[in-house]
């Protein structure tokens, strides 16, 4: 190992996976590979104006908390924190033709983080943070800037430009991902091209891409489904249609079966196997629903969701009056993962 491990700038996850690979770090400049994800929380700076700065430290430090587990789930390396951001990158110290794919499924992996760690910030009294990411794949230079005695291992290219931006763009929990991204995740996703008057300032001329969901296998359990799991991860919430009852959820997965859905409890909403419920679904894009009905097939109750071990109640809807459109897109991503 060359003596560079040791300084403060490479990161500990990095330097973990060069030792356990047995490679180094080259003291010159090197042309590689990466998938990047670049994830900020919106309107970080209005946080000082309801809370001290204790508080929005704290806020924060639950916040990197659950991207760094998220990331370090799908063999991401955290490389840069800053106030209300963060940067990952898969493809370091070798890339892997999976990278890109893992990257996004890290966003999405976020994104239902996001909705798990609710009860913590209101515990701490603030309200639920929203995220942008934006996930791109290409070529870097990367090595070490400044004076001897103060190295900073850096990354340097024009992807990490157009992850930034695309990063600043999205909003509401969205992964929006460059062309090179799409092109790997595409048999794995479903994906929803940005009009260009969204990206026109910002990115002219690129093509750019919204990650509705991915399939993400479970080598255990994926033999034993009749429907395969498309993870989406997206707010919605339910309606008891016969108490009136409303409840805040995340619809987390879909497949041609129904959707699954996650609430953080059931104090004053009990609905129940066999009965039914109104699913807000505006923005679950695939469906093109603002609202449908569902039949509760399967409810169960669930003690370690997220870093904070939450208790949530995990439900499965079969879904009722759909439009044909609605029919033919949840019939296209279950071909598509069969």
């Amino acid at each position: 190992m060359n003596d560079l491990l040791s300084q403060a700038s490479l990161h500990p996850d990095l330097k973990r996976k060069l030792r356990e690979m047995d490679m180094t770090v080259k003291k010159s400049r090197e042309l590689k590979v990466v998938s990047v994800l670049f994830v900020e929380i919106k309107n970080f700076s209005s946080l000082f104006l309801r809370h001290d700065a204790e508080t929005v430290f704290e806020i924060a430090d639950i916040f990197y908390r659950v991207l760094h587990s998220a990331i370090s789930s799908h063999d991401g390396i955290v490389s840069w924190v800053r106030e209300g951001s963060l940067v990952a990158v898969w493809g370091l110290p070798q890339w892997k033709n999976n990278d890109a794919c893992q990257a996004v499924r890290a966003g999405v992996h976020i994104r239902m983080e996001m909705f798990h760690l609710i009860p913590e910030l209101v515990r701490v009294g603030t309200v639920p943070l929203e995220v942008g990411m934006g996930v791109v794949t290409g070529g870097v230079v990367l090595g070490f800037l400044g004076p001897a005695q103060r190295k900073e291992f850096a990354l340097i290219g024009g992807c990490m430009s157009h992850g930034k931006k695309l990063m600043t763009i999205a909003a509401d929990n969205g992964i929006f991902i460059d062309q090179r991204t799409a092109f790997y995740v595409k048999d794995l996703s479903y994906l929803l091209r940005i009009q260009p008057e969204i990206i026109e300032n910002e990115l002219s001329g690129m093509k750019a891409f919204e990650v509705e969901g991915i399939f993400q296998y479970n080598p255990n359990n994926e033999s034993k489904r009749r429907h395969p799991r498309f993870i989406v991860a997206k707010i919605g919430a339910l309606t008891d249609l016969s108490s009136k009852k409303r409840k805040v959820g995340l619809i987390k997965s879909i497949s041609e079966g129904g959707l699954g859905i996650e609430v953080h409890d059931d104090k004053d909403f009990k609905l129940n196997i066999g009965e039914k419920a109104l699913i807000d679904c505006k923005r679950l894009k695939l469906l093109g629903m603002h609202q449908v009905k569902g039949l509760v097939m399967r409810k169960e109750n669930h003690k370690s969701a997220g870093i904070f071990h939450l208790k949530t109640w995990d439900m499965g809807f079969k879904l009722l009056e759909l439009t044909d459109k609605a029919k033919r897109n949840l019939h296209k991503v279950a071909t598509k993962g069969g």
